[in-house]
């Protein structure tokens, strides 16, 4: 997802909107288009989150 791409921005004072679109991007690339092999189309957004919570 490129983690650091997140917390990056997160450091320089990015909003929350900027935040939530690169982890949305992230999403997107690692499980709907599995690193570029299916859904290149695919567009993944979140709205109206109040609260997410990712563990690996």
């Amino acid at each position: 997802m490129g983690v650091n791409r997140l917390f990056t921005a997160k450091d320089q004072g990015a909003t929350e909107q900027h935040l939530q679109q690169i982890a949305a991007e992230g999403l997107a690339q690692m499980y709907f288009r599995a690193n570029n092999t299916r859904a290149l189309g695919l567009g993944v957004e979140f709205t109206d989150v109040e609260h997410i919570d990712i563990e690996l």
